[in-house]
């Protein structure tokens, strides 16, 4: 059998003389003809192709062993090699290439969860531009989903990337830029490596190095019009503005106006595929699942509400968790980026006999891994969120979900295309019912990414919702003097007790985190001294408390942080007396490293005799990060107080209103309460529940209440 098969025992299906297995992949489908084929080969086969074999892995063991970065890297022979005449930058870079880490180190922490914030009233800007010009359509008009979802996300990362719109929805057509985009991507897919190949693509190829050169050209100006201003990223908090200064802190280099450029492009191009695939998939399994529809939509009325002069918040987005599970579960079904590359590093052996070549071409087939059903149960080819809630997350194999790809390859823009999605899906279902008037039957495009094409539905605004006019009439007024004025805060009694917080943070979340700390401990009334880790390398005082706040990246220390780490894993030094907690920022996705420098520190910590007066906290990216260290740093405070033997108002700081207001009666016109019938009740009960606990005030507050109902009126 071997001597038939040279990559023995890995099967393959029947090859053709002289073009091998080229005739088994469409051209306008290998994906899904690769998922057809391992349903039948099983989760490792092999594919003759043009000048190399290709191996095709979709088993969940196999995977963990090619996400295994010792072993395995990106690799980016094929479509990504081609479209490197286009741009040549993270996306189509390999690992060891300046132009993958120079822009990766200086553009990391611009896809933080703190740069999320920044990003959010961009992304609300053009959310409200698809909404609007769907609820200006007429009751027989369609919408073609697809295209307004590419629309959306390309007009998003042009705003949030370099401050241009594009203002698809103000075009009968797309922007030219985009089209000159999408020939070129069509092009780089069309090619498949044949003899002959450039010469019965002559056309096709001329008109892709024009489209090339007209991109280039765009964003080239876009870049000397951004010098040219003068304007910094205080004025324009933009990609663009943070690749102009960004400084990489390895190399000490900034990027040239080339690389400039090329990252603009492979934003544009990565970053509005993959979303706008995403959005469209999601959408097309909410209308065939009405269940699903209802329990989202209920979610989005719960969080965000029904008036529609309301803006969404960061923090409203932030809260719909059901939301995100259809988003995950529209990604398992269809990952739009369904296929990764991989390379062997050398010469390896997965699955105890399959033996990888270092010149081999590795498809991680990611869409056949989502439907692996000794991972995803029975139900595997069927969409159903609840795959994605906390708990049935939590349980998956480190592995078995990679949609944004692995490791530090992994999507630099994941975080930023989840915030986005999560908005414009609830905005969406906020205003509108979704309406299947043709019953479509799903049709996946394929390209770098994958789509469904021909998608159309119809919207009707929803009865439930209104808009918020202002009542006339009603005003508030400050008293006039010293009540426009702040007035000071007061805060709590000063007993100067040291607080040492430490921060390890590379993004810019474990400071933020460190910084709330020790702002907090201010107002309780601690010397608060706020540092990096590597600031205390070696000198952990004794006296008063340590608070610590710490990041990994990729396994290893952030770069504040990495003198520290180092420190602590080699001393023999005694830490009696020093009183330490810590909380660890990280990321589920990266299983193999989640957690391990603040879980290492704190480990290490408690083993050379330190007091660990408060237990390790874990805030987890891919869940409610915030949430978890409300929850860690809310009982923080009473767990220093009682190893401090100190007396601590749990309630923190008390500040004085910052205005005085009096209420000016409205002239001849009923408030909205009086005109919507209600009436003014009684308060007879009114009891706090939470007890008070070591001489501590809970910060909590659960209260029971009771009303009198007047006379006449009775409750239902």
């Amino acid at each position: 059998m071997s001597s038939h098969n040279p990559l023995h025992p890995i099967p393959h299906p029947p090859r053709k003389p002289f073009v091998g297995n080229l005739l088994s992949i469409g051209s306008d489908s290998p994906v899904l003809d690769m998922w057809k084929i391992a349903q039948e080969l099983g989760g490792i086969y092999w594919l003759d192709m043009p000048g190399m074999p290709v191996i095709v892995v979709s088993s969940p063991e196999l995977v963990d062993e090619i996400c295994d970065e010792k072993r395995f890297d990106k690799s980016t022979r094929g479509a990504l090699r081609r479209l490197r005449a286009a741009s040549h930058g993270l996306f189509t870079s390999d690992t060891d290439e300046p132009t993958w880490s120079k822009p990766h180190n200086i553009l990391l922490a611009n896809f933080s969860q703190r740069a999320m914030q920044a990003y959010h009233p961009m992304m609300l800007d053009i959310a409200e531009q698809l909404v609007t010009k769907w609820e200006r359509l007429n009751f027989d008009d369609e919408v073609d989903v697809t295209r307004d979802m590419t629309a959306l996300t390309l007009d998003t990362i042009g705003l949030c990337g370099f401050g241009y719109r594009f203002n698809s929805f103000y075009r009968e057509g797309f922007h030219p830029f985009v089209d000159a985009m999408v020939r070129t991507l069509e092009t780089v897919q069309d090619r498949r490596g044949l003899p002959l190949e450039e010469f019965m693509m002559k056309k096709q190829l001329a008109q892709q190095r024009k489209d090339i050169r007209f991109m280039h050209k765009m964003v080239e100006n876009i870049i000397r019009e951004r010098r040219e201003s003068g304007a910094d990223i205080a004025a324009k908090p933009d990609l663009l503005s943070y690749m102009i200064a960004g400084v990489d802190k390895k190399s000490g280099e900034k990027l040239d106006d080339k690389m400039i450029r090329d990252e603009c492009i492979e934003f544009l191009i990565a970053g509005h595929e993959t979303t706008s695939g995403l959005l469209s998939f999601a959408t097309y399994f909410l209308i065939k699942n009405p269940h699903v529809l209802a329990e989202a939509r209920a979610e989005v009325d719960s969080v965000l509400g029904t008036d529609l002069s309301a803006r969404p918040t960061y923090a409203q987005v932030n809260r719909l968790q059901y939301i995100q599970q259809v988003l995950k579960e529209a990604l398992r079904m269809y990952p739009t980026a369904p296929a990764i590359s991989k390379r062997a590093l050398e010469d390896t052996v997965i699955g105890g006999q399959y033996t990888i070549k270092k010149k081999n071409m590795v498809i991680m087939h990611a869409l056949a891994l989502h439907r692996d059903k000794t991972v995803w149960g029975e139900d595997a080819n069927e969409f159903n969120p609840e795959h994605f809630s906390r708990e049935a997350e939590r349980a998956l194999p480190p592995n078995a979900f990679k949609p944004f790809g692995n490791g530090q390859r992994a999507c630099i823009g994941r975080q930023f295309a989840m915030q986005e999605a999560v908005l414009t899906l609830a905005m969406v279902l906020q205003r509108f019912e979704l309406i299947d008037h043709d019953d479509y039957q799903l049709k996946v495009k394929e390209a770098l990414t994958i789509k469904p094409e021909g998608f159309r539905i119809k919207v009707k605004p929803r009865e439930t919702v209104r808009s918020r006019a202002p009542v006339a009439g009603q005003a508030v007024a400050a008293t006039d003097g010293a009540a426009a004025q702040p007035a000071a805060s007061t805060a709590a009694s000063k007993h100067g007790t040291p607080l040492l917080v430490l921060h390890g943070s590379n993004l810019g979340t474990a400071e933020d985190l460190a910084r709330q700390i020790a702002e907090e401990g201010e107002q309780r009334g601690f010397a608060v001294e706020l540092a990096s880790l590597d600031d205390f390398a070696g000198n952990l005082p004794t006296s008063g408390a340590v608070a610590i706040v710490s990041a990994s990246y990729n396994g290893v220390a952030p770069d504040n942080a990495a003198g520290f780490w180092n420190w602590v894993k080699s001393t023999d030094a005694s830490m009696a007396g020093v009183r330490f907690s810590v909380f660890g920022c990280g990321n589920r996705d990266w299983a193999a490293t989640y957690q391990v420098v603040p879980r290492s520190i704190d480990e290490r910590l408690d083993a050379l005799g330190g007091e660990r007066v408060h237990a390790r906290g874990e805030g987890d990216a891919r869940e409610d990060m915030d949430g978890a260290f409300q929850a860690w740093s809310s009982a923080l405070w009473p767990a220093f107080a009682r190893a401090l033997k100190l007396k601590l108002d749990a309630d923190g700081p008390r500040t004085e209103p910052l205005f005085a207001f009096d209420i000016v009666p409205p002239a001849g016109v009923p408030s909205p309460a009086v005109a919507q019938g209600f009436t003014k009740l009684e308060v007879a009960v009114n009891e706090e529940l939470q007890n008070e606990v070591e001489g501590l005030v809970d910060a909590r507050s659960t209260r029971h209440i009771e009303f009198l109902l007047p006379e006449g009126v009775s409750y239902r």
